[in-house]
């Protein structure tokens, strides 16, 4: 089956969604199946990061392919031609959604914006979608529930080394510094601990939101060698950290799944996270972890001074965070169930039993 897989943004991503669909074009090549990525470094020097230009190549690479299946993750920008002949195409689509971008902006989003994504994902004989959070988002414009297909992301069943995990209590914080994720609110909590034994480590890029990032500096001077801000980690560094620490916090206002989260139970850390988004699909309040209402100073600051203060308490809630991470998808899962939901889009499985019969 030959498969245009359509993944172009306005930069060079790699992390995050891309990362997970590009996983997925593995799988589907090691499936035997013949996959054109369109992404932002297969594309011509001059068309990138332009949108009419950039739609028009997309619109011609996808027709001179004439594919079986088209693919494609989000890419608004640069499918209007496309979209437009996808009817005269006659291929079946199978849209991907991660999130719904507005949840990444402070500011309201258009009824405008909302019916365009709409247009856009109303071509899709399939819609995959992360979580039951997302999917519940895109039902919320209109889209048939019987078009979704809920695949969860996988992550990587590192080595678990629990005797790197030495006292005092390390708290771990994994992500961007944006105030999406709002690491402010979790220094400010850790400040109002700063009599009990912990160190915070704030892992991820300060480079997306310097001022926010210059703003939580700013906060986490009053804890002084109780924080370390390390940047960007290598996969190796991360796992390391996970293995070393105690405690996930992630604040993030909305989270299309959460897969630092998934790691670092697998770890087996107790998390403290925001009740939003699909993290509640991971996190039981009171059972492996806690949440609580964005922005909320006081409550950040409760749970983590029990679980600070109570080892019992935080080997209890180990031990069930171990229990659900072993529950979660690998990405060998995950690829399985995608390469038979992008079959099942194409009409393949339909072509296979005939053959059979």
């Amino acid at each position: 089956m030959r498969i245009s897989f359509v993944m172009l943004g306005l930069k060079d991503y790699s992390t995050g969604g891309y990362y997970f669909n590009f996983k997925m074009a593995e799988a589907l090549r090691s499936a035997g199946h013949d996959v054109d990525v369109i992404h932002f470094t297969t594309i011509p020097e001059k068309l990138r990061g332009t949108r009419i230009r950039g739609s028009l190549y997309v619109l011609s690479r996808v027709l001179n392919s004439r594919p079986d299946l088209l693919v494609v993750s989000k890419s608004y920008s640069f499918m209007a031609p496309l979209r437009l002949v996808l009817p005269v195409l006659r291929c079946p689509v199978l849209y991907m959604v991660h999130h719904l971008e507005w949840h990444d902006r402070t500011e309201g989003v258009s009824s405008f914006r909302k019916k365009t994504v709409k247009w856009f994902l109303s071509c899709g004989k399939k819609i995959w979608v992360n979580s039951r959070s997302t999917a519940s988002d895109v039902i919320s414009l209109g889209i048939p529930e019987n078009r979704l297909c809920v695949v969860p992301p996988g992550f990587d069943r590192f080595k678990i080394d629990q005797e790197n995990k030495q006292l005092p209590v390390r708290i771990l914080s994994v992500g961007t510094i944006c105030s999406r994720k709002d690491q402010l609110t979790l220094v400010k909590a850790c400040s109002r601990l700063a009599d009990r034994d912990f160190h915070l480590f704030i892992l991820g890029d300060d480079t997306v939101d310097r001022n926010y990032a210059e703003a939580v500096r700013k906060e986490a001077d009053s804890l002084g060698e109780k924080v370390t801000f390390t940047g960007h980690l290598s996969t190796a560094e991360l796992y390391s950290m996970y293995n070393q620490s105690h405690i996930l916090v992630n604040l993030s206002h909305w989270e299309g799944y959460g897969i630092a989260v998934a790691e670092a139970m697998w770890a087996g850390l107790p998390v403290v996270a925001v009740d939003a988004g699909a993290v509640p699909e991971l996190v039981t309040h009171g059972d492996n972890g806690y949440l609580i209402t964005p922005g909320n100073v006081e409550s950040c600051t409760g749970y983590l001074e029990k679980l600070i203060d109570n080892r019992t308490l935080r080997e209890k809630m180990s031990n069930s965070a171990r229990m659900k991470a072993r529950e979660l998808f690998s990405w060998h899962d995950t690829g399985r169930e995608f390469v038979n939901l992008a079959e099942e889009t194409a009409g393949c499985k339909i072509r296979r039993n005939q053959s059979v019969q």
